[in-house]
């Protein structure tokens, strides 16, 4: 806890290079600090090279020191003098009220927005794992095929709120337009082969996790077909996490917080009927919340068609610093 300012000053600086184009940097300093992490880890762990075995503990002080060393590159591509010529870098270290004004405006929402879905989804996981063990390893390895979808995405989605972010804050509407073409296209295709390859090899794919056992047919069967129902949004959710960049580096985040706020928890409250009060199985529930990710996606989606976040009026409020 007394370290946590580490990662909340990586956020900073990644967010920073991400948005100026130089995705690199981040690769680059989160990939040496977690190649730093894995055997640090293991040294401090188990007490290897002379050092006291920590157990737990020597696990958490890895991941600071290479957090700490991940953040002090980070620190050393911004000090840099190109960078420091091309942004004048020095004028940074002074606060500014219209622009912190501004970045609470914007920022505040997102922020907000991510706590509700982060909250809404692990409340979700909690009650689906409550049906039993069975239902509870099939959710860990539909997820863990999930991130083989979501954690790329999240790095597109990242890529389009820059983008977006770039060319609204230079009035260039037609180099959105190609910008939000260009998501739809490479999320789109990337998940499409994923949803093929989850339907066509999805026994193989769970049978990976298990092993013979008491509960293995119950977890092969359930899973299987959970999978199933991957297949079927992950598409949906490459579409919303477009959507929801293209809107958000527009400056709509009241609106995604608030839509977020209303289907999310209207999904758990639904839920929690499904499972808890009406003692329905783990495939309705399953069910149910495939149908929340296509509504979500279909709401974000006819936020993004309908153009009230590019009108003239919209983009001048979002650009306003006070």
């Amino acid at each position: 806890m007394l370290s946590a300012f580490i990662p909340l000053a990586k956020l900073c600086f990644a967010s920073y290079f991400s948005g100026i184009g130089r995705t690199k940097v981040v690769m680059i300093c989160d990939v040496l600090g977690m190649m730093m992490n894995v055997p640090l880890s293991y040294i401090l762990i188990f007490g290897k090279f002379g050092l006291p075995a920590m157990g737990i503990a020597g696990a958490a002080y890895g991941t600071i020191i290479s957090g700490a060393f991940a953040l002090l590159l980070f620190m050393l591509f911004y000090l840099e003098k190109s960078n420091k010529e091309s942004f004048d870098i020095s004028n940074s270290f002074r606060y500014d009220r219209q622009i912190m004004t501004r970045f609470i405006r914007l920022g505040l929402p997102s922020g907000l927005e991510m706590f509700i879905n982060v909250a809404a989804f692990n409340l979700f996981l909690l009650m689906f794992q409550s049906y039993g063990i069975a239902e509870a390893a099939a959710a860990s390895i539909v997820f863990n095929w999930d991130i083989l979808a979501f954690v790329p995405m999240l790095g597109l989605n990242i890529a389009v709120i820059s983008l977006i972010g770039r060319f609204v804050g230079a009035n260039d509407m037609a180099r959105t337009n190609e910008v939000i073409a260009a998501g739809f296209v490479v999320s789109l295709s990337y998940t499409g082969i994923l949803a093929f390859v989850f339907i066509v090899y999805r026994v193989p794919l769970v049978q990976i996790f298990i092993s013979p056992g008491k509960d293995y047919q119950a977890i092969l069967d359930l899973t299987s077909f959970m999978m199933l129902g991957l297949a079927t949004y992950v598409m949906a959710d490459a579409v919303r996490l477009v959507s929801s960049a293209v809107l958000r580096g527009a400056g709509d985040t009241r609106w995604l917080m608030a839509s977020s706020a209303i289907l999310y928890w209207t999904m758990l409250l639904a839920q929690y009927l499904i499972i808890k009060v009406y003692n329905f199985g783990p495939k309705a529930s399953w069910i149910a919340f495939v149908i929340m990710i296509f509504s979500v996606t279909l709401v974000c989606l006819l936020r993004l068609q309908g153009g009230k976040w590019r009108t003239p009026e919209k983009l001048n409020k979002v650009m306003q610093e006070s």
